[in-house]
């Protein structure tokens, strides 16, 4: 019997550690096409197997959040809006879910905030003043539960620098926000080698925008 209850739990624990060895591996591998992808076609192909491993991985929100990202991704690649909208809605559909899952995660609400910029885009008259108080409270929320997370610097600092200067923005504004950013991408290390861990880039670009915007 003691010899039958050891080859059991040797069994779990094989069984386990291979299942979670598979998991590692196609999460590893569905990100290097995420962020190698360019085209509409690409994006929807890597959604597509972000969303296979969430219907097996369903304790796992990661999966769910890079289904969300891609979608977010491909609005800014479709022309129309009608489109962008779908897609959208495709992405918020998966952060919700991967939000019931860890309502407590910085990086999900980080992400919500990236998602309303999209929104605002398809109509920015009519959309602006619904979102805006949105996406201020999805980053708050983020910057609350993990002050260290540098994509909060980030998009805080592309909103001040992308809102008219009359309205409490500009590239002054933006410039110490930027910067801070930096710092934060320069010591920050991810959970996992899975983990989300953009950002970087984008916000280099963006403080080259700032650094060469005309001067007051």
């Amino acid at each position: 019997m003691k010899t039958l209850f050891v080859i059991l739990v040797l069994s779990v624990s094989f069984f386990t550690g291979y299942a979670n060895e598979a998991y590692q591996k196609a999460m590893s591998q569905s990100i290097e096409k995420l962020f190698q992808a360019k085209t509409i076609p690409e994006y929807v192909d890597v959604a597509n197997q972000f969303e296979r491993i969430s219907n097996i991985e369903k304790a796992e929100w990661l999966p769910l959040y890079y289904t969300s990202f891609a979608y977010i991704m491909i609005s800014f690649q479709e022309p129309e809006n009608a489109k962008k909208d779908t897609y959208l809605d495709q992405a918020q559909k998966y952060l919700d879910q991967a939000l019931a899952i860890d309502p407590n995660e910085s990086e999900l609400h980080l992400l919500q905030c990236f998602l309303y910029p999209s929104r605002i885009n398809i109509d920015p008259m009519n959309r602006g003043m619904i979102y805006i108080g949105e996406m201020n409270k999805s980053l708050d929320k983020a910057l609350e539960l993990n002050p260290d997370n540098p994509r909060v610097y980030y998009l805080r600092a592309t909103m001040t620098f992308h809102t008219p200067e009359a309205y409490g923005g500009g590239a002054a504004k933006a410039l110490p926000l930027f910067l801070m950013a930096n710092e934060k991408f320069k010591i920050f290390k991810p959970k996992t080698a899975i983990s989300p861990n953009w950002g970087n880039e984008m916000n280099e670009a963006e403080l080259k925008k700032v650094h060469e915007a005309p001067k007051e």
